[in-house]
């Protein structure tokens, strides 16, 4: 683990802990309603930690089952629990790590004293992986920056706050670096509209000359002669198989794309990475319920009461092969390298 820095916020350790006042969904949420720029797998191991603080858990084992516990609890409480079990996999992954190092007196943490040290030093530093998460992001867009080249145009959709990063650094004059001149297609859907309009908004702001088109504009756009040099969009999460889970419209952007012959790339932090593996786009482990067929309505005009109610934030799977390469943490990674990523980082 980094070195601690004085200024990381401290939680609180406390003498009577009492963790059924606790309620970790309710953490989970409020982290993300304080930090806009908290992603959900970094809001979903705050919120564990949180979570050990308000525990009386003194063995490894206890700690472990607690983690497992909230766990499930927290990925029980969503409809789409995909991203945040991405890191509440990586935390408990973590923690293994962490008890399995030699501690001061130089034996295995799993001892009473180490085991002391690694768990009060994970509470004391509960904003570290969000620290982590935004120098993350300056990482990603110092690498993908070289591929936005002058004259470019980037086609992008939805409200990713690396991609907006990495474009708003690829705007920005670097010394030893000439000044890159580049447009940006945003494609604007309903779902999450106000993200996209920052991103769209911070663009601006810096001079890139943005136009918005409907996602039904998308092929369009694509298909327009040389418009389009080359597509970026985010993920909500990274699957073990080098694809990625993002917002609905993902795929069929990675579809033109292809059709096009225009590279796909995906920006995208390490604490993304996780074992989820879909085979197709409905065997992601829940419901959308996007999908739903009726001959008729109620009298009165409602829906019948067994209508279907979407999820407010649909998600797509785009697979690997469709994928040109990631921007992340380590570089630039094919998709065959990123599953090698995650095999190493998970198993």
């Amino acid at each position: 683990m980094a070195s601690i820095t004085q200024n990381e916020r401290e939680l609180p350790i406390r003498n009577n802990p009492d963790l059924e006042s606790f309620d970790i969904v309710t953490a989970y949420h409020k982290l993300l309603a304080d930090d806009p720029e908290l992603t959900m797998p970094v809001a979903a191991i705050e919120a564990l930690i949180e979570a050990l603080s308000q525990s009386s858990a003194k063995t490894v084992f206890e700690t472990m089952d607690l983690i497992k516990t909230q766990s499930a609890k927290l990925g029980g409480a969503v409809r789409n629990p995909i991203a945040l079990t991405h890191g509440t996999d990586l935390f408990q992954q973590y923690l293994v790590l962490s008890l399995k190092q030699p501690g001061p007196d130089g034996e295995a943490a799993s001892s009473h004293e180490n085991f002391e040290v690694v768990r009060q030093h994970l509470m004391r530093n509960g904003r570290l992986f969000a620290q982590r998460a935004k120098q993350s992001r300056e990482r990603i867009a110092a690498v993908g920056r070289e591929y936005v080249r002058d004259g470019f145009t980037v086609l992008t959709h939805g409200g990713s706050r690396v991609v907006g990063t990495l474009l708003g650094r690829a705007a920005e004059s670097v010394p030893g670096d000439a000044l890159r001149r580049f447009r940006v297609v945003h494609v604007m859907g309903e779902a999450r509209r106000a993200e996209s309009g920052r991103v769209v908004a911070a663009l601006r702001a810096k001079g890139v000359p943005v136009a918005t088109v409907p996602e039904s504009a998308a092929a369009y756009a694509m298909g327009k002669l040389h418009l389009v040099s080359m597509v970026l969009v985010g993920a909500e999460a990274v699957t073990a198989n080098g694809g990625i889970i993002s917002r609905m419209g993902t795929y069929q952007l990675a579809l033109l794309a292809r059709a096009h012959k225009k590279h796909f790339y995906v920006a995208a932090e390490q604490h993304k990475f996780g074992k989820t593996f879909p085979l197709h786009q409905f065997d992601l482990g829940f419901d959308q319920d996007v999908i739903d067929f009726r001959a008729g309505e109620a009298q009165d005009g409602e829906p019948k009461d067994d209508a279907k109610h979407p999820i407010a934030d649909p998600v797509d799977y785009t697979p690997p092969e469709l994928i040109t390469a990631f921007f992340s943490d380590n570089g630039v990674l094919t998709p065959t390298a990123v599953a090698k990523q995650v095999i190493d980082l998970m198993y």
